[in-house]
């Protein structure tokens, strides 16, 4: 068998030494990633709950939509019979200017 020495016990320390070091770099790198996804995280639920508050805010506004439509509807009614009666009415004194126009003063 082969000696071992020293020499070669301390090049075996200094690799796993290096080794540990790298673990360690990397440990704080991705540490740090996680920190930051972290943020971004919170972030979004910030803007979620923002969110969440407009549309709480908005939700009167959108269950009031069929309401509205079924009065647009109703109004959309009522306006094509005013149009009729507006018609009528013009149509009613045309007609009367004009057999009035066929008769002397």
């Amino acid at each position: 068998m082969a000696k071992v020495t020293d020499v070669d016990i301390q090049v075996l320390k200094d690799l796993i030494n290096q080794r540990f070091d790298e673990v360690k770099t990397d440990n704080t790198r991705l540490s740090g990633q996680i920190e930051q996804m972290s943020e971004k995280i919170m972030n979004l639920e910030i803007g979620q709950a923002k969110i969440e508050t407009r549309m709480d805010e908005w939700k009167t506004g959108i269950d009031k939509i069929p309401d509205l439509a079924e009065k647009v509807g109703e109004l959309k009614n009522w306006r094509q019979i005013a149009l009729v009666i507006v018609t009528a009415s013009f149509g009613g004194f045309i007609g009367w200017l004009l057999r009035s126009g066929n008769r002397p003063f």
